[in-house]
């Protein structure tokens, strides 16, 4: 990975320092007082302090860190493990010195510290160019405080590192600071429900500081693994930087539009290649890949590509090989695979280029309206076929044509052109619904069966014929597609994948009920195999939006046979529910007709990102859900006259 597409030259010297508020070993009453948070009572920790002082020196950056956190349980000694990465390259592009740190415990009120030995603050080496300090700290018990401070030099100064106010424990109090130079001018960018409404903000002269108190940690929550869009942070981007002039100190500005930063990307790309007029697929990949329509030829690129490379590596806009060693390994990461496409498309006539997008967990929820490079993280191609615009990705290797991941179904991108580079927006259209249909008899022995046929289209297609790919790998039964049900039996699967011809996968099978046989009463539910026969969302506080990925629609259609000698007693009434904004819409629509029980449901994610002022109310409507899919058809024997 390469940590930065620019390089600037300066000889920064500051004048001015900020002192350090907190030191080690003096600590507040309250600090030492504190037996859990108030607002989250079960944090197993506490970082009571975080802070950061920035400042320029000659040809670096230099940050100050410090952190006090407190074990507030037994489960909160894993804390005591600090890990913390940076980039060295080739170059120590970043580096971490003056390390100290040490353990605190609290005997009969009198503090007793130890400081942690040089054997437990140590380096070791990741892939890529990083680093990682590793500090482990001795001694630590329930009560313990545990402080450490460093320093880290970075010699990138056209992107500073910035800030995350946010962690995995609750913080009382985070603060960063930065003393700027008059000879740089930077982008400020910061982020966050927390950051937008309670930021603490101070500027005096060069001078800047944020901070925010009392910030609830960071928690898994289902449907939102992109928390990080919007974590509490700042970010800044050089924007320009004083040098001399022939008449006198002059502005040089840097990425300051659209087309200026594409251009610079263009660049980086033709060095390695990816840019060549020649006809790729003739001269090195000996293919004739020429389709009957301009759709067609990219489809044959696309397999062949996908079927004779291999994806390896990170998701990243920056190609580490060139194009000619990429065709004579067959191995690349997912941008020089798609690079590469690009460039048969583009010699067989097609209209094709790349455009940088942010996906969903690298940072950023909405694309930021002004050349903020560090905004961008992965590739998508962007064709014209036959007339019509095709977004096309490659990252994923056992995807049909026309899939784009959907860490990529972002709001826009920069579309990179010489000299035209610009934003566009990101719509990606899909029929991404499930069709259930099921039919409830009763069999020569007497047990009742259910078969079952579940057509899932394109995403959540290609999800089921992961899932199925990862179980038939391990030689196990389909039937752990489902949750184990007591008193049911899964069997005859059959699997039909048309997802590159049609786009779905239908899964057909059968669920017995053995142990019904011959009962005066039969209870089952007929629709508890959906996936949202239970309630995901139990949390009380929900931090995050909810994020379907996409919008959706599962269809239920079941037909119960109402076997000879028995009739229907009991069976789930129709119902409707809604939330307010229509984000997500259920309907179950039951009927009896010719002495058979037909069950129709709707289940529709309307807009699959839900704010998180709408929970309360989203967790109530899947409560209601998750209990009419689950409710019971009852069928008793007839009273003989």
């Amino acid at each position: 990975m390469i940590k930065s597409l620019l390089t600037f030259i300066f000889l920064l010297l500051s004048t001015h320092t900020f002192s350090q508020t907190y030191k080690l070993g003096e600590f507040e009453d309250s600090e030492i007082s504190l037996t859990e948070v108030s607002y989250e009572p079960d944090a197993p920790a506490v970082i009571l302090v975080s802070q950061g002082n920035s400042r320029f020196l000659s040809g670096m950056l230099e940050t100050s860190h410090f952190v006090r956190l407190k074990v507030l349980a037994e489960a909160g000694k894993e804390y005591a493990d600090i890990r913390i990465r940076y980039y060295a390259g080739d170059q120590n592009m970043e580096d971490i010195l003056a390390v100290k740190a040490q353990t605190t415990n609290f005997v009969d009120g009198k503090a007793e510290s130890v400081k942690v030995s040089k054997d437990g603050v140590f380096d070791v080496d990741l892939d890529d160019g990083y680093k990682e300090l590793r500090i482990s700290f001795p001694n630590v018990q329930v009560g313990s405080i545990i402080e450490y401070q460093y320093k880290k030099t970075d010699k990138n100064r056209t992107f500073i590192d910035g800030w995350t106010f946010q962690n995995k424990l609750p913080t009382l109090y985070s603060k960063y600071a930065i003393n700027m130079i008059p000879s740089l001018e930077y982008k400020m960018l910061g982020q966050g429900q927390n950051y937008t409404s309670s930021v603490e903000k101070t500027s005096e002269y060069d001078n800047y500081s944020w901070v925010l108190k009392d910030i609830r940690s960071l928690k898994e929550e289902p449907y939102m693994k992109n928390y990080r869009d919007y974590v509490d942070r700042i970010d800044f981007q050089l924007a320009r930087y004083e040098v001399r002039g022939d008449y006198g100190p002059k502005w040089e500005y840097v990425l300051n539009t659209w087309e200026v930063l594409g251009d610079e990307v263009i660049s980086m790309y033709s060095q390695k290649g990816f840019y060549r007029s020649n006809p790729i697929e003739k001269e090195f990949l000996d293919v004739d890949l020429k389709g009957e329509t301009q759709l067609e030829t990219a489809q044959n690129a696309y397999y062949y590509l996908r079927n004779n490379f291999r994806v390896e590596g990170e998701d990243w806009i920056y190609p580490e090989q060139n194009l000619n060693q990429l065709l004579k390994s067959k191995v690349g990461s997912p941008a020089e695979i798609m690079l590469t496409l690009m460039g048969v498309l583009k010699s067989e006539g097609i209209t094709c280029e790349p455009v940088l997008i942010g996906s969903k967990g690298y940072g950023r929820s909405d694309i930021v309206p002004f050349p903020f490079l560090n905004q961008f993280d992965e590739i998508l191609l962007l064709a014209e076929l036959d007339g019509e615009q095709q977004f096309v990705d490659l990252s994923q290797p056992d995807a049909p044509f026309g899939y784009v991941d959907l860490d990529k179904h972002v709001g826009g991108g920069l579309y990179l052109q010489k000299q035209q580079s610009k934003l566009v927006p990101i719509d990606i259209q899909n029929n991404s619904n499930s069709i259930y249909f099921g039919q409830v008899e009763m069999n020569d022995e007497g047990q009742l069966v259910m078969a079952s046929s579940h057509r899932n289209y394109r995403y959540r297609g290609l999800s089921l014929a992961k899932q199925i790919d990862e179980i038939q790998k391990r030689n196990d039964s389909l039937e752990k597609l489902f949750d184990e049900e007591e008193g049911v039996i899964f069997e005859n699967f059959n699997v039909d994948n048309m997802l590159e011809e049609k786009g779905f996968v239908t899964l057909n099978f059968e669920m017995k009920f053995p142990e019904i046989v011959d009962q005066d009463m039969i209870l089952f539910s007929p629709l508890k195999f959906s996936s949202f026969a239970e309630n995901p969302f139990t949390q009380e506080y929900r931090m995050f939006p909810v994020d379907f990925g996409y919008a959706f629609s599962e269809t239920y259609n079941t037909v119960v046979s109402v076997p000879e000698g028995y009739e229907i007693d009991d069976y789930p009434l129709e119902a409707g529910y809604t939330i307010d904004g229509g984000y997500v819409v259920f309907v179950y629509s039951p009927s009896i007709i010719n002495d058979n029980l037909k069950i129709s449901a709707k289940f529709m994610v309307n807009a699959p990102l839900i704010p998180a002022s709408e929970y309360e109310n989203l967790k109530y409507f899947m409560e209601s859900v998750a209990s009419k899919l689950s409710e019971p058809v009852i069928l008793i024997k007839k009273i003989s006259p």
